[in-house]
């Protein structure tokens, strides 16, 4: 074997190495995140399987069988760069407009409408914030966000500030309701959506209302703020932990709330697809939630 060929088949391995290694790591974090990282992800996958591992097996075939393999090597690697680089440049005109929507919010919101139902329900809070992040950027909708946590560890979490904030707690504040004085929560509701023509709601904790209210109370109350959304041309959103609930209590919600898409919904505001080379997924999954709802932060109350 010649100098010549040690440098080729050196260049392959080092080719399919780092081809190997960034199709592991993209696949990780396409695993890991929600949109627009997991697009970005599965993009860079199939960019490393073609510059990587088929152009250094293409590299190897040539080298070692014969120089009509050249072909692979050439055609693999000029379409993953294509893929790579048309992607790249698509993604970053469509992450501007998704994350610095807010600054071109009143141009972009006028005389339209949030693609939502009245009444929603969602299982994921990676969900959660996308979509909300999304309105928020895209409509001049004022939303109201109902939590545990406290109202700037809230802000914080989800990267937006609503219109108004009622924080979940015994503890007094300005911000405060009791979790098990629903009739309260209702009545700010009502009222938020009465001042606010087709504003959002937004509602999670509801396990840590069941530790002071039976689960018929919540239900009722979620099926009272549904038809005050109804009524007044709001929506209502509900984030809601399966694990927490009954079997036949989760099926309540899932009957009388729709579950959406939340991948669809972005796709419909931002553009078909954050790429256009490869299709759109489903609906962004995320890890989840580390902290739990029940159990206090240094800033939330018992």
């Amino acid at each position: 074997m010649g100098h010549g060929n040690e440098i080729q088949y050196i260049s392959a391995l080092i080719l399919m190495g780092i081809g190997i290694y960034g199709v592991v790591r993209s696949f990780e974090e396409y695993k890991r995140h929600g949109e627009p990282v997991k697009t970005l992800a599965r993009t860079l996958l199939v960019s490393f399987f073609l510059f990587g591992i088929a152009g250094g097996l293409g590299v190897l075939a040539t080298v070692a069988v014969s120089l009509k393999f050249w072909m692979l090597q050439a055609v693999s690697i000029t379409l993953g760069y294509i893929i790579l680089a048309s992607s790249t440049l698509n993604l970053l005109g469509k992450l501007e407009r998704y994350w610095r929507a807010s600054s071109v919010q009143k141009e972009k919101s006028t005389g339209r409408n949030p693609p939502l139902p009245p009444a929603a329900m969602l299982t994921s809070p990676e969900d959660a914030k996308i979509l909300l992040k999304t309105i928020l950027g895209y409509f001049n909708v004022p939303i109201l966000a109902i939590g545990r946590e406290h109202p700037e560890s809230w802000a914080e979490k989800m990267g937006m500030a609503p219109a108004e904030y009622i924080w979940l707690t015994r503890v007094e504040h300005p911000q405060s309701v009791s979790p098990s004085a629903l009739h309260i929560l209702n009545g700010k509701i009502t009222t938020f959506l009465r001042n606010n023509p087709g504003g959002i709601v937004y509602i999670e904790g509801i396990e840590y209302i069941s530790f002071y209210v039976d689960f018929k109370s919540i239900a009722k109350f979620i099926l009272a703020v549904r038809d005050a959304a109804i009524i007044h041309g709001g929506h209502m959103i509900l984030l809601v932990a399966p694990e927490t609930l009954e079997p036949q209590q989760y099926a309540i919600f899932k009957k009388e709330l729709e579950t959406i898409d939340v991948q669809r919904i972005v796709n419909n505001v931002v553009g078909v697809a954050l790429f256009g080379t490869l299709p759109p997924g489903s609906a962004p999954k995320s890890p989840e939630r580390n902290d739990d709802a029940g159990t206090p932060s240094p800033k939330e109350g018992s």
